[in-house]
């Protein structure tokens, strides 16, 4: 699904994603594309500008993830105008996925799409452990399910890889380049500062208390890591 108000922006996205073979729904209306997302059977990917009329795409994206239902883990590309930090945290902090800043390039998006997609799709590698299980923390990697004291959380797309990252090496330190690598298979999408917001969100949600996490730690200057047994009790 594509949600832009911008016509002429609106049309070189459907003509970039048809030629590449997809089939895609453009409305311009934050809130019909809510409504409709809600409704319809679950899409693959949202393309969705920070700007529109009424309904704009940070409250759309929150909604979306709150009230989502199956829909509510959809792999969200923010459009903004706006190359700044704040507009860029703000949308990642709601549960986007990523993000683009205008004018782009067609090429560039499509291949987002593609990175997206394939992510949401690839199952675990064969020699890499399926279930990972920490005290109070399973993660299902096949699933892609996380259980925090016995309850479910839902995580985004790109939270949960970054959480799957780091337990599969506890105590490796990972730098946020390293990280941000990973998300975009071998190529660096997007600013590191990312890496930080897509750690705070996760430790929101699987952390007690996330001012103090116990299970995804901070290396000052460097980067992050999974704790390891040695660090209970720290």
């Amino acid at each position: 699904m594509i949600v832009e108000d911008n016509a002429p922006t609106r049309a070189v996205l459907e003509r970039a994603l048809s030629r590449e073979g997809f089939q895609t729904t453009a409305l311009r209306d934050g809130e019909k594309a809510l409504e409709h997302l809600l409704s319809s059977e679950p899409y693959d990917l949202l393309i969705l500008d920070l700007m529109l009329p009424g309904m704009d795409g940070v409250t759309l994206c929150r909604e979306l993830r709150e009230r989502g239902g199956s829909q509510s883990r959809v792999p969200v590309i923010m459009l903004t105008a706006r190359d700044d930090e704040t507009s860029v945290v703000v949308g990642l902090e709601v549960g986007a996925d990523d993000y683009v800043s205008k004018p782009f390039s067609p090429r560039e998006l499509v291949s987002r799409v593609r990175a997206h997609l394939r992510r949401q799709r690839l199952d675990t590698r064969p020699d890499e452990q399926s279930r990972l299980f920490f005290p109070g923390l399973e993660i299902d990697r096949l699933k892609r399910k996380v259980t925090v004291r016995d309850e479910p959380v839902e995580l985004t797309a790109k939270e949960f890889e970054v959480l799957s990252l780091l337990a599969s090496h506890p105590g490796r330190v990972y730098t946020r380049e390293q990280i941000m690598s990973h998300l975009w298979d071998g190529k660096l999408y997007g600013e590191t500062r990312a890496a930080d917001v897509y750690v705070q969100q996760l430790r929101s949600k699987i952390e007690s208390d996330p001012k103090a996490p116990h299970y995804v730690l901070t290396l000052r200057g460097v980067g992050y890591r999974f704790a390891e047994p040695q660090d209970e009790g720290r």
